[in-house]
Order: C-alpha cells, then sequence, then structure tokens
C-alpha cells in the first residue's frame, strides 16, 4: 500500500502544479474585477475577518485569497493579514478537534497518510506542522484536526504554522500585487517557487529514505 501511494505521488504533485497554474490564470483573467473590488479601499480588519473566514470554509482556493489580498493590499500588507488570519483559523479547528476527540479521531481515519506522521511528530512537533504547511498536496484542515486530536502542544502549533506558511502566503501576496502591472514577472516567481518547493521536498523525501 505505501509502495502503491509513493508510486503516485509524483502524479499527484504534478496535478497540484497544473491546478495552481489554472488558478493563476483565472487570478489574471478576473484581474479587474479585483480592481474594482479594490476600489473600495476595505478596512483591514475586514480583511483579517474575511480570511479567517474563507480558510474556515474554503468555498474559494486559498491561493487566490492571498493573491487578491496582495493585490488589495500590497505584499507586505495582504501577506500578513492572511498569515495571522489563516492562523487563526487553524487554530479555531484546533481547538474544535482539542474537545471533540474522538469525533475527530473517526474523521480523520479517511487521511491513511496522516498515520505516518505519528511516529515523526512524537520528538518533532514544530517540525512536523512547519513541513505540512509547505507541502501542498497535504489537507490542510486534516492537519489542523490532526494536531488539536493527537494533544500536540499549541505553541508548536502555531509557531510551525506560522513559519511553514510564510513562503507561499508572501510569494502569492507578491504574485497577487504585481498580477496586473508585471505579469511576466509574476508568473516566472509562481513557477519558479513551485520548481523550488518541489526540488526541495524530491530532496528532503531522499534523504529520508536513505536514513
Amino acid at each position: 500500500m505505501i509502495q502503491e501511494e509513493s508510486e503516485g505521488l509524483p502524479m499527484k504533485k504534478w496535478s497540484v502544479v497544473i491546478l495552481y497554474i489554472i488558478l493563476f490564470i483565472l487570478t489574471y483573467i478576473y484581474r479587474h474585477e479585483l480592481t474594482a473590488w479594490s476600489q473600495g479601499s476595505p478596512p483591514v480588519w475586514l480583511l483579517f475577518a474575511l480570511s479567517t473566514l474563507l480558510a474556515l470554509f474554503p468555498v474559494v482556493p486559498y491561493k487566490i485569497v492571498v493573491a487578491a489580498a496582495g493585490y488589495v493590499m500590497g505584499t507586505l500588507g495582504g501577506g500578513t493579514i492572511i498569515l495571522f488570519g489563516s492562523t487563526l483559523a487553524g487554530a479555531i479547528v484546533y481547538g474544535g478537534a482539542a474537545i471533540f476527540r474522538e469525533s475527530a479521531a473517526s474523521w480523520l481515519a479517511r487521511f491513511k497518510k496522516l498515520e505516518l506522521l505519528t511516529q515523526f511528530s512524537a520528538n518533532r512537533p514544530f517540525r512536523t506542522i512547519a513541513i505540512c504547511r509547505l507541502i501542498p498536496v497535504i489537507p490542510q484542515t486534516a492537519v489542523n484536526i490532526y494536531a488539536g486530536a493527537t494533544g500536540m502542544s499549541f505553541v508548536h502549533f502555531i509557531l510551525g504554522s506560522l513559519v511553514g506558511k510564510l513562503p507561499a502566503v508572501y510569494v502569492y501576496a507578491y504574485v497577487g500585487s504585481t498580477l496586473e502591472e508585471q505579469p511576466f514577472i509574476a508568473t516566472f516567481i509562481a513557477v519558479a517557487y513551485f520548481v523550488l518547493l518541489i526540488l526541495l521536498l524530491w530532496v528532503w523525501g531522499f534523504r529520508q529514505k536513505k536514513i
């Protein structure tokens, strides 16, 4: 079973890359709608509330939310709002899973790959969460529930989430902020980030196998 899942992983990685490219194109297509929305100068608290709400209920692909925040507030402002808003959403889910552990554990049973985290996270909770935040194929809601249901340290969970989310959040925020005026640069940065991330994860996975 593990071997079959490992063989299917490269295909899933490429599927995620293709999905993100499509989302990037959609963001560019609807850039004028984003411009119209941004002209209203929404307050920071509203963007923070929206970032938290959309992380809790992902009715819109969150990468588009990050890019939109970068477009409206700039790389630093939009990225920071998204970083803390999404982390707050994760903390809320963590708390719910910690309270309703039996229900959370039953829900997690559908994600067989999360079982592999148990041994790895025992002595490395911070590193486990940070790596999970970096890997786009891992469902982030499942990570939040897993951390709460297994009694992982809340401090390690929050710090790992902030560190793990930081690269992607600011890259997407930058892409969103430059998409209108410099679409080629924005595209290059988005593609370069994915290539670098895949290479880093491949190297890390190769080293883990040797160990």
